[in-house]
């Protein structure tokens, strides 16, 4: 029926699919009715009906938008977190390497190494190599805090041990290799999880593909519903009391409603060619860049600034084939021909089609940008900033390893040093096989590169935030060289910066 009152109505809706929601709005957008109308008439097969004929027939994909899914992952390695968390329009939750400790038996095992014995081998034992030196430096940390950081006389038993804990994990944290398994949740629109699917399937990692297609049919399927769990259980009395089972069928269609995902919303999720370009951009940039040329900058934070668009365009197509600082790049750039830079841009532009969106790359004309040098788990960390634009190089050893504090004064760097060595030399063997592979192998203390190109205001947010209390170290100190390259350059923008410089004795007993 028509809206009659004027009077304001400001409600929440639950108990809806994703799909069923979607129409529901999709189709208040294109009535005078009252929402609460246009719910009590839906069916499922009606909203599959309105999504043929809207989403799939016109293209009118914004309707996707409202369908909300919520999905786990569990059991998934950090390198196929970090695959899912690239994607910007989406909340997440992630298992946390600072306050729980990873079980060592709990690691991704790629089948390209397991069908080969001697692969195999190599792979486990580079593994519990690590495993084990995690759990004998989180052990040692613990103990050498203790003896640095008596209990203060206003702190109770349990949280002075959880606290030497975290920060023993901190520590600890760097010899975890990247195919730990990590459990998480995100919450997308049916829009968004498309496009995150098909950039998924597009991944040179088995892994990363089959987690894509496994979330397509997650989002597809019935969905785990507590509350259904529940009701069948009640259900199941009520037919022993004699409730007739016509009435409990009734019951139970009803509540099909609320568990079934969006299977007309999650279509068209098939790998773009255009997604993976990696092999073009790699031919080419063997071509323009003589890469024995190009020196390998090892400040932890670079800030570039003054480049023309059409430079910072093309050093970041090649960035993330290349191992060599942007800065680096970009002179280079600034040397080819007109004809050089349009011959890479065009060839990352050669296999989009008219679905899709120009890749993250072509994001320039950002003012600030951060060529950093950390170690994977500071990046695991700083990724979260998903809307800052965010350009990676691929994990390895060429950058060395991070030394995290207080471990040598722990007396662990000569243990911690051999530790990484072997870790390196098991990436080496398996990276003659599959280099993409290998990196499953690889410890978090290893360095890589990412570039944060950032207007002010994130530039603030990210700063801000990273930099207090409680934070890790690693990335504490990262973003604050972040506000002093900013103050240097730009004093009048950092000026009101609430950058916090770390005291880590003094914040040892904070979050």
């Amino acid at each position: 029926m028509p809206l009659e009152s004027q009077e304001r109505d400001i409600f929440a809706i639950v108990g809806l699919s994703p799909e069923v929601q979607a129409v529901a709005f999709a189709k208040y957008s294109r009535s005078q009715e009252s929402v609460k109308t246009v719910i009590d008439d839906l069916t499922d097969e009606k909203s599959a009906e309105f999504h043929e004929k809207w989403v799939i027939g016109y293209g009118d994909a914004s309707v996707a938008d409202m369908a909300m899914i919520a999905i786990a992952l569990e059991n998934i390695s950090m390198i196929a977190s970090k695959a899912v968390e690239d994607h910007r329009l989406a909340s997440y939750q992630e298992k946390s390497t600072r306050y729980v400790p990873f079980d060592p038996t709990r690691f991704h095992r790629p089948a390209l190494f397991m069908q080969n014995d001697e692969l195999k081998n190599v792979y486990e034992g580079a593994i519990k190599n690590l495993m084990d030196g995690y759990t004998h430096i989180l052990d040692s940390m613990i103990a050498h805090f203790r003896a640095k950081y008596p209990k203060p006389e206003d702190m109770a038993e349990k949280p002075y041990e959880s606290r030497l804990r975290a920060r023993a994990l901190d520590v600890a944290r760097y010899a975890l290799p990247i195919s730990t398994m990590t459990n998480m949740g995100l919450i997308a629109s049916a829009r968004e999880i498309r496009y995150m699917i098909s950039r998924l399937l597009a991944s040179p990692y088995q892994e990363v593909r089959e987690v894509g297609a496994e979330m397509q049919k997650a989002a597809l399927e019935t969905a785990y519903n507590p509350n259904a769990k529940k009701m069948d259980t009640l259900l199941a009395r009520l037919e022993e009391h004699g409730v007739p089972s016509e009435m409990v069928e009734d019951v139970r269609a009803g509540m099909r409603l609320s568990v079934k995902g969006a299977p007309t919303l999650i279509k068209h999720t098939e790998p773009r060619e255009y997604l993976a370009h990696k092999d073009r951009i790699a031919k080419l940039a063997c071509m323009f860049l003589e890469q024995d040329d190009l020196g390998m900058e090892e400040a932890r934070v670079d800030f570039v600034s003054n480049i023309s668009p059409e430079d910072e365009l093309v050093a970041t197509l090649l960035y993330p084939q290349s191992t060599v600082s942007f800065r680096c790049l970009v002179e280079r750039v600034s040397k080819l021909s007109n004809d050089e830079k349009q011959a890479l841009i065009s060839s990352i532009n050669a296999g989009r089609t008219s679905h899709d969106n120009l890749s993250r790359e072509f994001e320039v004309g950002n003012h600030f940008i951060f060529d950093t040098l950390m170690d994977f788990g500071a990046f695991r960390d700083l990724q979260r900033h998903r809307l800052t634009c965010q350009i990676n190089q691929p994990l390895s050893p060429d950058h060395g390893f991070e030394v995290p504090r207080d471990l040598e004064d722990a007396g662990l760097l000569p243990f911690y040093e051999e530790l990484l060595e072997k870790n390196r030399i098991a990436y080496r063997t398996l990276a003659a096989h599959n280099a993409d592979e290998a990196r499953y192998v690889l410890a978090m203390a290893w360095r890589k590169r990412t570039i944060f190109k950032m207007n002010l205001r994130e530039l603030y947010h990210v700063v801000e935030l990273r930099s207090r209390s409680g934070g890790h170290f690693s990335y504490r100190t990262l973003v604050y060289d972040m506000y002093e390259l900013l103050k240097k350059h730009h004093p009048l923008l950092a000026a009101n910066m609430r950058a916090v410089k770390m005291d880590f004795d003094a914040d040892f007993f904070g979050r």
